[in-house]
């Protein structure tokens, strides 16, 4: 990363309005240690009294092909909220100037700000039509950037297979999710259903063959057994709707909750996380008054070496919404 103070003499842009506060543009190249090389891109440190108009108006100065503009910040929590804009519009999302956006910054970042724009960055990919090796490529180069200021802190465990999984994970949903939506979603639980569950593990399964990970290291599944058998068809649904909506408040972005079965439900998720996240829906369901009485089993599920034998591992046996609430 090296900052450029360079521009485009040629480019020919609106003046922003009249009155207007001018921040300071920085100009930056991601991805080189030479000005003259790499992916420039600009970034707007307090950009707070900006509208679009002025936004607008100083990406086009700056004449990249994107400016990074923060619109507000909590420097203590280091929490930014960031916008985009090209020279002719505002973009959802950019890779390389959110890179020079953390150069800019210059500080260590904390693993949460670092989770949290890999997450972002995936889920972006997403919407774009990303091959799954290139979006992993494409976050392999991200977690390099970022490993050095974020293992800085000395505070937290940097785990990149990890991260990496947690990037894949929200890429996977935010891709199954946008290719095949209908009758993805059981109408007891609200959970994914289990044919969502089997095209989201197929997508887990590609991404680790794609990088050469095994798929039990970087991925796993917090599984919950429900002894509803023998209970009326009413309290079955009260049991599996209570525990549906407990598990769904539970986890977040790329963390697929299915309900593959009647008498169970899957968390699929980055496999670092799995312990806590088994204690902590323990905790969940305990606290849940419809369990009253009712057997209730909470575990962990790595990955199997094939997509067929994980899908089977944690559905059981496979019981879609028609075959009995």
């Amino acid at each position: 990363m090296d900052q450029n103070h360079n521009h485009n003499p040629n480019h020919n842009h609106p003046e922003p309005p009249v009155g207007t506060p001018r921040p300071e543009a920085l100009r930056y190249s991601s991805f080189t240690h030479d000005p003259a090389g790499g992916n420039p891109a600009g970034v707007v440190l307090d950009a707070s009294g900006l509208d679009d108009a002025a936004m607008l108006a100083i990406a086009a100065e700056v004449g990249y092909s994107e400016t990074a503009f923060v619109t507000a910040a909590d420097e203590r929590a280091r929490r930014f909220r960031v916008r985009y804009f090209s020279p002719l519009a505002e973009v959802a999302f950019c890779g390389h100037a959110t890179v020079a956006l953390a150069a800019a910054f210059d500080g260590p970042v904390a693993l949460s700000a670092v989770e949290q724009a890999v997450v972002a960055f995936a889920q972006a990919r997403a919407g774009a039509d990303h091959a799954a090796d290139a979006v992993a490529a494409d976050l392999a180069v991200l977690l390099r950037l970022a490993w050095p200021q974020t293992a800085a802190t000395g505070q937290e465990t940097v785990d990149p297979v990890g991260l990496l999984a947690r990037g894949l994970a929200a890429w996977a949903g935010e891709h199954t999710a946008l290719s095949a939506s209908a009758g993805s979603v059981d109408p007891v639980t609200g959970l994914a259903t289990g044919e969502y569950l089997r095209r989201r593990v197929r997508e887990l399964h590609d991404q680790c063959r794609a990088l050469a990970i095994p798929p039990g290291r970087a991925f796993g599944a917090v599984v919950v057994r429900l002894d509803v058998d023998g209970l009326a068809a009413s309290d079955r649904i009260g049991v599996r709707a209570g525990v549906g909506r407990r598990l769904a408040t539970r986890f977040r972005a790329g963390e697929t909750v299915a309900a593959p079965a009647r008498t169970r439900m899957v968390a699929v998720m980055p496999a670092y996380g799995l312990d806590r996240a088994a204690r902590a829906v323990a905790v969940d369901l305990a606290e849940l008054a419809v369990l009253d009485g009712v057997g209730v089993a909470v575990g962990c599920q790595a990955f199997a070496g094939s997509a067929g034998a994980t899908f089977r591992s944690l559905a059981g046996t496979p019981v879609g919404p028609s075959a009995g609430a």
